[in-house]
Formats: structure tokens, sequence, C-alpha cells
């Protein structure tokens, strides 16, 4: 899960990214640690649609305020969540016009960061979890846990989907890879592979697997990281009954 802090007043936006990070941490929701971001202008410039789960957005900044940030966002993106982030409630009508999810005021409390995130209903957001990709003439959703494992080949992406088909995305791996693995049940296990430890059947010495007899190798250089995560991976979906 990817979160971004817009605020001009970096000591604000440092303060509610450990915030964020305390109840990410709490909740057991696996996230990156917040971007920060100085200004509308700044996020804007290297906006990508479908990258950012979450987006805190202070109001009252220099050079192109918060509510007008939040207009262009929604020109590309409908679906992130867009928390406001102000000293004044002046803007809160307005916030409806760009489908808030919430509107704190500072200074900010984990208590209200709590409150606006627990609105964002994360569980469901992580079991839903997907990437906004460019296919064939198009844009597509991806859905992340409806993957079984990818590979880079003929400069595109190839996902191999858990009912058999097949999607070519036209993006290469390091981008690819960027997008997916903040995501615990997705590893990087060789070059230009990724693959999806909820379809994973064993682990062998050089190689997963998969439940439809796959067999997905594993770099021998990466091999004891790999090993290790997909261990964390088991052990978290034991103790917590499933994994977001």
């Amino acid at each position: 899960m990817r979160i971004a802090v817009i605020d001009d007043l970096e000591r604000d936006a440092r303060q509610l990214a450990d915030q964020v990070s305390t109840y990410m941490n709490t909740h057991r929701i696996p996230a990156d640690t917040p971007e920060l971001f100085p200004g509308g202008e700044e996020f804007l410039a290297g906006f990508i649609p479908g990258v950012y789960d979450i987006i805190f957005l202070d109001i009252y900044m220099n050079g192109i305020n918060g509510m007008e940030t939040a207009r262009k966002i929604r020109l590309w993106d409908t679906s992130c969540h867009i928390i406001f982030v102000t000293t004044s409630s002046d803007f809160a009508v307005d916030s409806y016009e760009v489908k808030a999810t919430y509107y704190l005021i500072k200074p900010t409390t984990e208590e209200q960061v709590s409150k606006a995130l627990d609105r964002c209903n994360l569980q469901m957001m992580m079991n839903e979890a997907s990437i906004l990709v460019p296919a064939k003439n198009m844009e597509i959703r991806l859905l992340l846990h409806q993957i079984s494992y990818t590979e880079y080949l003929n400069r595109r992406v190839l996902v191999h989907l858990k009912d058999g088909r097949q999607e070519e995305i036209f993006m290469n791996q390091k981008d690819f890879a960027a997008l997916l693995l903040s995501y615990p049940w997705l590893c990087d296990c060789m070059k230009g592979i990724l693959v999806n430890f909820e379809e994973v059947d064993k682990l062998l010495d050089d190689r997963f697997v998969l439940k439809n007899g796959t067999s997905i190798p594993i770099s021998r250089l990466k091999y004891q990281d790999v090993r290790e995560q997909y261990i964390r991976y088991s052990y978290d979906l034991v103790r917590g009954g499933q994994l977001v």
C-alpha cells in the first residue's frame, strides 16, 4: 500500500507520516513508509493514476492549494482515498466535490488519524488490492490476489492469472515490480519473475512448486532472502488467520 502526504510544512508532514505508520504497524497492514511532498505541483509532476491508495492533502499551501490539487487528482484517479488536513474547516463542504474520505484538523492526533484510516476500510482495500497498468490499446485494472506469477519477456510483462488466463502488460520489469512488491504475498524470486505465495504448494531447494504444478525457479543469490520472506508470510498467515 502506498501513501502520500502533501504538506508544505515539513514538521507537520513528518508528524502525520509517523502517526500513519503507527496505525499500519498496529493493525498489521503492509504499507510503504508514507512519501512526503512539499506541495501540489511537486506531487502532480510525477503522479501516476492507481499508484497511491491514500493521499493526505493539506489545503493551505504555497502555490496550488490542496483543493485544486485534489480536483486535478480526481481527473485521473477516482478510486484513491483523499484525506484533507488543514487548520480550518472552511473547505469542509467543498471536500464533498472531490469525494474526500475524511477531513482532519491540525494539529493531527493519533486518534484523529485512526478514525480517518478506519473510514478507508483498509482490510477490504487490501483484499481487493489492484493496480492500473497499460495493456494493449488500453489500461486495465489488475487484481493482485488473482496473480499466480509474472515473467518479463520481449520487453513486456506476461501475467499468469490463477484462472489460467494471461495478460500482457506494457511496462518494464523494474517499474512493474515496484508497484507489486510492497504486498507481502508477492515476491521477486528470480530476475524477471515474481511469484504469488498464495499459489505456492511447496518450497524446494531451488524452486517453488505451485498448486497447478508449475515450477518457478529461485535465484541462488536470492534464495535465503526469498526463503525467509516465504516463512514469514506463512507464519503471519497462520498467526492471523488471514493475510490482507
